[in-house]
C-alpha cells in the first residue's frame, strides 16, 4: 500500500482527536502532505476516532482528483489550498472543538497574547475567517486570502483549523487552540484577564527564530 506511514498518522491522530473529544461523531476532516503531487485525506462520514489505513483516500494536490477509491471529505477543497499556497504546511486538521466552536459561532477571536505557550505555539494570532458554505470553494478562497503565516484558524459559524509541518505539531495546536479558548472563556466569566504587556510578547516571539 503506497504512503503506509502517512496514512497510520491520519489513523494514530484521528484517534488522539476523537478521544480528547475534539471531534465528536462524523465531524472534522485530517490531511496529510504525502508528496508533492499527492494528499491523503479521510473520507466523507467517517468517525475520525474509527478509522482504518485502507480508510484514508489518496487525492492529486493539482486538480483534487480523487486518486483511490472512496469519496474524500467535502472539505478537501480548502485542504488542498494550504498545500497549494504553504510550502511549510504538511499537515491540517479542522475540528469543531467546543470551546473554540463556542467563539466561532459567537464571532469572538481567540487571543494568543494570554499566555507565553499560546503565543509559541500559535503565533500572534489567529485569524477569524468569514462564514462561507462547508465544502465550497468560497470557503477555501476565504482562507487564502486569511492564512499568511497564520497555524491555526476559527471559521465563522464552523470551527477551527491548525496546520503543521508535521501531524503532531498540527495536533498539539489544535489542543492549544481548544485550551485557550476554555481558558478565555472562562476568564470571561469572571472578568479577568489581561493580555502580556506588547515587551514580553515580543521577547517570547523571538525565542522562536
Amino acid at each position: 500500500m503506497r504512503f503506509a506511514e502517512e496514512r497510520s498518522e491520519i489513523v494514530k491522530y484521528g484517534k488522539y482527536l476523537y478521544d480528547r473529544g475534539l471531534v465528536s461523531g462524523t465531524s472534522g476532516n485530517i490531511s496529510i502532505k504525502a508528496d508533492e503531487a499527492t494528499m491523503l485525506i479521510t473520507p466523507s462520514g467517517a468517525c475520525k476516532g474509527m478509522l482504518t489505513v485502507t480508510d484514508v483516500i489518496e487525492v492529486s494536490i493539482d486538480d483534487g482528483r480523487p486518486l483511490t477509491d472512496g469519496k474524500p471529505s467535502m472539505e478537501t477543497p480548502f485542504h488542498l489550498a494550504f498545500y497549494r499556497e504553504r510550502k511549510d504546511v504538511k499537515a491540517v486538521i479542522h475540528t469543531h472543538p467546543m470551546y473554540s466552536t463556542i467563539f466561532a459561532v459567537a464571532g469572538l477571536r481567540v487571543f494568543t497574547s494570554l499566555t507565553p505557550e499560546a503565543l509559541l505555539v500559535l503565533g500572534r494570532e489567529v485569524p477569524y475567517v468569514e462564514y462561507a458554505t462547508p465544502g465550497s470553494d468560497d470557503l477555501a478562497a476565504g482562507l487564502k486570502a486569511a492564512m499568511g503565516e497564520a497555524t491555526a484558524f476559527l471559521l465563522d459559524k464552523h470551527g477551527a483549523i491548525t496546520v503543521g509541518r508535521t501531524m503532531k505539531e498540527a495536533y498539539h495546536r489544535m489542543e492549544t487552540l481548544e485550551f485557550m479558548a476554555e481558558m478565555q472563556y472562562k476568564l470571561i466569566a469572571i472578568e479577568k484577564g489581561d493580555p502580556l504587556p506588547t515587551d514580553e510578547i515580543e521577547k517570547i516571539m523571538n525565542l522562536t527564530h
